[in-house]
């Protein structure tokens, strides 16, 4: 194993998905009921709270919630008055937001009825997936045979579009129709199929995908796309030390070592169907012009068959000699028919071989490695600055890192990104942006900004360098520093928050400097938040150090192979726990996976916290990482499964209907509520010298959305999970400020929502 080998439990950031499943009403109790000491009448405010925590810690949401409807409606005491005031404006929040989502509901459905009458296809199934999130009953609609309608007349014209080598279409109803059914993962396949043609494109004729793309915008009524822009978009350079050593080390990896027990024979006939996809797709051809002569592209496929059949003929006798046969025959095949740059073939012939493993398994390309590490570094070489293409498509400058070259240069939020050494910025995407800004320490780049006020364009020659990730954030910004944060969420009550956007080397070290701060400003932390929301995972060294700042001891994760075989264990060290007394809960999402997933699952095994939220994404699988290209290329390849303290196995396999960490109290939150508090709370994350500097996205078709401050998350119920979580620690501060106080026992059930 190369010396840079190392254990991963992450996923690639995902931005959001607003076609999240509600379940409702909203808020209810998952983990298994447990029996609770029976205590009928008064009892004083310690031994309330304590009562009203173990009903949370095992799952009896209602129960616990219910305690606090029980409180009276007139206190005496001024911290139970402000506890009981706070639940109601919980209530009412939780209120008004059935009310927009039963009315919703009931237009989208009138709408959906429209569009059918109309034989607006794609809008009447963007409708159908909607009304699924907003089904009170998970797959509730699914039944419906409106929604079977449209979904069997999208299913006909998807196919008919593939056919047709329309992939934009294919593609928008797959994926659509993969949203309505992902339980069953009935279009799965579609959609992988279709989404490698349209990375094929992305990868060797960007241009013709732009011009699609921009063309079926023209046939909806809207403007066009800028002009596209090749700047640093040449596949060449992309696949440039690519070889076919570095596709024959991966598929003898995962031959021997994939948790699945995938064996070389599958990898291969995947990776041939790849080929096919690659030949297949017309639009190719203007990069590689064979692709548009049948009789080469027949003799290729022709070639292909006899190879699959080949291989599926083999089984699991296949083995390494086959493999080194088998490229020399694709080497003579291509040369005698289709003549692709070799680079190109072994390219998507490996990304297909490792279609048969599973969605966390891949190659790292030379083109890849370095965004790679990015992700586990916790740091990258780059410029530091923070980039978006805003409405108008110009490449806006967020906001400048602090203390990183582009700041001690002089770029500033609000610039308008024109040229990157002398080449235009028009059309350019993002992601094209960030490879040709970041790059190797001690090189240079030019950046010409437009910034207003000043007359032509400001050229900055910015030598990069490495700039660190931070992945622990707090409340509110308090300072210029990427690390300056008011980590309490309620400094009255000494209830701190601390969210971690992902586990990298640097995490526990950050984590325990906001944790020192509190302390040294307040001498306790009496309650704290911990937000994993969105956090898509990271280094699992990380995930068990942040775990043991909980628990002093046990089991935290432990990984086994496919035959159930223990291969390693992770413990809570002595020493190590800061906070093991600390009231703590924990907010998840659908965002939340892999390292974030251990996290929430250990310290809800092991009583420690209370977790709030919805369900989880459900990546419990290990990978390792191996050198397959002397450092240029790598393979991530799952090893393992991790199993919780309790031994539950919370990967979600295909076809699985449980999977995940399922929260203890569930809140649902809406789709219009999940877009609003992202953006309230990326508002806020911006310097605030920075924000005005910002162009205003969408001013015409959003309602404003108001101050950047935090606060309003939860005031104005935008954010009810956070609300939640930041009563139910309220309730453990209670005693401190009201010790006499007795309050009742009998929990009283909370005011049925409409329409649940």
């Amino acid at each position: 194993m190369h010396a840079w080998t190392r254990r991963l439990v992450g996923v690639r950031p995902l931005l959001y998905s607003l076609a999240v499943c509600l379940l409702w009403p909203a808020v209810s109790g998952a983990r298994a009921a447990q029996p609770t000491a029976e205590a009928p009448g008064l009892a004083p405010a310690d031994a309330w709270a304590k009562l009203l925590w173990q009903d949370a810690l095992h799952g009896q949401a209602d129960t616990a919630l219910g305690l606090l409807a029980a409180l009276p409606d007139e206190a005496t005491e001024p911290a139970v008055q402000a506890l009981k005031d706070a639940n109601v404006r919980r209530l009412s929040h939780l209120q008004q937001a059935e009310q927009r989502r039963a009315t919703r509901l009931q237009e989208a459905w009138g709408e959906l009825e429209h569009a059918t009458e109309k034989n607006e296809l794609r809008d009447a199934l963007r409708l159908a997936v909607e009304i699924s999130t907003l089904t009170q009953r998970e797959g509730g609609s699914l039944n419906d045979p409106r929604i079977q309608q449209v979904a069997a007349q999208a299913e006909r014209e998807a196919r008919k579009a593939e056919e047709a080598g329309d992939w934009l279409t294919a593609s928008e109803l797959f994926g659509r129709l993969n949203l309505l059914y992902d339980t069953q993962a009935r279009y799965r396949d579609d959609v992988r199929r279709v989404g490698r043609r349209l990375q094929m494109m992305r990868l060797y004729t960007p241009k013709r995908l732009h011009d699609m793309r921009s063309q079926r915008l023209v046939e909806a009524g809207e403007d066009p796309l800028p002009p596209f822009n090749e700047f640093g978009e040449s596949w060449q350079r992309k696949l440039a030390g690519v070889d076919e050593g570095m596709v024959v080390r991966a598929i003898s990896y995962a031959d021997r070592q994939h948790v699945e027990g995938v064996k070389t024979a599958q990898m291969v006939v995947s990776g041939l169907d790849a080929l096919k996809t690659l030949a297949t797709t017309g639009d190719l051809a203007e990069a590689f012009p064979a692709i548009g002569d049948k009789n080469k592209v027949k003799q290729f496929l022709e070639g292909l068959a006899n190879e699959q059949r080949r291989f599926e003929l083999a089984g699991e006798r296949a083995d390494f000699r086959d493999l080194i046969r088998l490229i020399g025959s694709l080497r003579r095949l291509n040369d005698s028919t289709l003549a692709l740059p070799w680079e190109a073939l072994v390219h998507e012939f490996g990304n297909g071989a490792m279609d048969a493993l599973d969605d966390f398994s891949s190659i790292i390309w030379p083109d890849e490695i370095r965004q790679f590490q990015r992700t586990t570094r916790g740091s990258f070489t780059g410029v530091g600055i923070q980039i978006m293409i805003d409405d108008a498509d110009r490449l806006v400058v967020v906001t400048p890192l602090d203390g990183t070259p582009a700041r001690k240069a002089g770029i500033r939020a609000g610039d308008i990104i024109r040229m990157i050494d002398g080449h235009s910025t028009i059309g350019i995407t993002s992601s094209q942006a960030v490879d040709l800004i970041t790059g190797p320490a001690g090189t240079k780049v030019t950046l010409s900004v437009e910034r207003q006020g000043v007359d032509g364009l400001i050229d900055f020659e910015i030598v990069r360098a490495e700039i660190p990730l931070v992945t622990v954030k707090g409340w509110e910004r308090n300072g210029e520093g990427e690390k300056d944060w008011n980590w309490w969420i309620d400094r009255d009550n000494r209830i701190g928050y601390i969210r971690l956007n992902q586990f990298t080397e640097d995490t526990v070290r950050d984590f325990d400097e906001a944790v020192q701060q509190m302390l040294a400003q307040e001498g306790s932390v009496d309650g704290l938040i911990l937000d994993l929301r969105y956090n898509p995972g990271g280094l699992l060294s990380s995930a068990v150090e942040i775990v043991n700042r909980f628990v002093r001891e046990g089991v935290v994760v432990t990984q086994r192979d496919a035959k159930g075989r223990v291969r390693e264990r992770q413990r809570a060290r002595p020493g190590k726990a800061t906070l093991a007394d600390t009231p703590l809960v924990v907010l998840i999402n659908e965002g939340s996976a892999s390292a974030s997933e251990i996290v929430s699952g250990a310290l809800q095994d092991l009583d420690r916290a209370v977790i709030v939220g919805a369900r989880s994404f459900g990546k419990g699988s290990v990978q390792n990482v191996y050198d397959i290209g002397q450092g240029l290329a790598a393979m991530r390849l799952t090893t393992q499964y991790y199993y919780l303290p309790s031994g539950r196995l919370i990967h979600r396999k295909p076809g699985a209907k449980v999977w995940g960490i399922e929260p203890d109290v569930h809140v649902a939150m809406l789709p219009e509520q999940i877009a609003k508090s992202l953006r309230l709370r990326q508002d806020a994350d911006i310097r605030p010298e920075d924000r005005g500097a910002l162009p205003v996205q969408n001013a015409e078709n959003d309602e404003p959305l108001g101050p950047p401050e935090p606060q309003r998350l939860i005031a104005e119920g935008i954010d009810p999970q956070l609300e939640t979580a930041l009563l139910l620690l309220q309730t453990q501060t209670l005693p401190s400020k009201a010790a006499h106080a007795m309050l009742p026992t009998t929990p009283v059930g909370e005011p049925a929502v409409a329409g649940s």
